[in-house]
């Protein structure tokens, strides 16, 4: 298939790293990594570049695309996605391996990309998918193990073009490209570390008193930060902050 020979010859140009291999099992890497990437109904899975597969998928894409783990490839993957965001998928993937080939060894491990796409399920159903993918593995010889979080933020109503961001984690920064650029915007941390917890309490459907309790706050307290999250973000509306966060990986 060529959509998928054409990803292959991207990810040949994953950087060589030295780089110890993870000996935990899968479930022990959702845990480690389920703060960053939990928001709503999703399905996982482990991705080696160098077979161009999967080598895990988790159950729950039977809720998100109708199919079993078992069938899902590539092959599926790209004959189902929406042919207009393929260009973009192809050129984030590229901008992803442009983006990691400039970060010294040490910063690897500290990011996260993210993007969104459309994609037909095995019932013929067009979702939006917002595609998370962090390394947790470089093999000596090239190429990458990663793990893929993709989440369906159909119902917040995203439209436009694919999006992608490189989330910071560990207090690295973080960058945003919006349209088909190799220039990357660095984007300082517009909310506080306190902003944040609260904003990541909000995507998770809680309502300002249940906050207050979680974090020991007054529930005055926690109104306030509210308001000013939804000042800062540049958002008219609670609907508009949800979605927007998670698009641009603000939590």
């Amino acid at each position: 298939m060529e959509k998928i020979k054409k990803l292959v010859e991207i990810w040949k140009e994953i950087p060589k790293v030295e780089s110890s291999l993870t000996n935990f099992d899968h479930q022990e890497k959702i845990k480690k990594y389920i703060d960053i990437f939990h928001i709503g109904e999703y399905f996982y899975l482990i991705f080696n570049t160098n077979s161009a597969k999967a080598e895990f998928v988790s159950d729950d894409i039977q809720q998100v695309l109708e199919i079993q783990p078992s069938e899902f490839n590539l092959e599926f993957f790209f004959e189902n996605m929406h042919p207009e965001d393929f260009e973009y998928y192809q050129h984030y993937e590229k901008s992803a391996v442009d983006f990691f080939s400039k970060l010294p060894a040490e910063s690897f491990f500290n990011y996260k990309f993210s993007y969104d796409f459309r994609i037909k399920t095995g019932s013929g159903i067009i979702k939006r998918i917002l595609q998370q993918v962090i390394p947790i593995y470089y093999f000596p010889e090239g190429g990458a193990r990663t793990l893929g979080i993709f989440t369906d933020i159909t119902h917040l109503g995203i439209t436009g073009i694919p999006k992608l961001s490189f989330i910071g984690m560990n207090g690295a920064p973080s960058y945003f490209n919006y349209h088909l650029s190799t220039d990357f915007r660095r984007v300082d941390r517009i909310f506080t570390k306190r902003e944040t917890e609260i904003l990541d309490q909000v995507i998770k459907g809680k309502k300002s008193e249940q906050i207050a309790k979680d974090l020991n706050l007054s529930v005055f307290t926690v109104q306030t930060h509210r308001k000013n999250i939804l000042r800062k973000s540049g958002c008219e509306n609670l609907n508009e902050l949800i979605s927007t966060s998670i698009r641009e990986g603000w939590v």
